[in-house]
């Protein structure tokens, strides 16, 4: 299994944002259900290639985006309806009010990698959002593992310009800013 760190996933998901600057910019100006196909559609096979991933191009089990290694196979060997393993469970949430519940939904979810892609301005409103999300977190815990074996990434654009995005991996005290490499 090809096991993606909260850093590659940043580094792809940098990568793919400049290089589809001008699409995303107009994007954001879409209703919310269109802002989401693009992001299916466009953002997250682009962010697949990077890691060396494939991108499914619908929902998957209702997360937003899913991204994985190998597809399954039936019982006559063609390629079934899901993938083998989540390998970046993936869930976007445009109302930053409504993401604590995005960010549960997540914990139900075995896969080396979630992120969360949300949008809150800086400073005592990111921290509010990362302390619900950690308790979140802490309280799905059961076995003592997500900052090593199911790692959080969670990514914060500011709210409607989307001029810059903040990355926070969680670690075993809580979300760290991810400074850039």
């Amino acid at each position: 299994m090809n096991k993606i760190s909260p850093r590659d996933f940043r580094n792809a998901f940098v990568a793919v944002m400049k290089s589809e600057h001008d699409s995303f910019r107009t994007a954001t100006g879409f209703e919310t259900k269109s802002y989401n196909y693009f992001m299916r559609s466009t953002i997250y096979p682009r962010i697949a290639r990077h890691l060396g991933l494939l991108s499914w191009n619908k929902e998957y089990y209702t997360l937003d985006g899913m991204l994985y290694e190998e597809r399954g196979l039936d019982g006559t060997g063609k390629y079934a309806t899901y993938a083998n393993w989540v390998s970046v469970a993936i869930e976007h949430e445009n109302d930053a009010a409504k993401a604590h519940e995005t960010m549960n939904k997540l914990q139900l979810f075995n896969a080396p990698l979630k992120v969360l892609i949300t949008y809150s301005p800086s400073g005592a409103a990111t921290e509010s959002l990362l302390r619900k999300y950690e308790s979140i977190i802490k309280a799905s815990d059961v076995f003592n593992d997500v900052a090593t074996l199911r790692q959080q990434l969670v990514i914060l654009g500011t709210p409607k310009t989307v001029e810059e995005w903040r990355f926070y991996a969680y670690e075993n005290d809580g979300f760290v800013l991810m400074l850039p490499s």
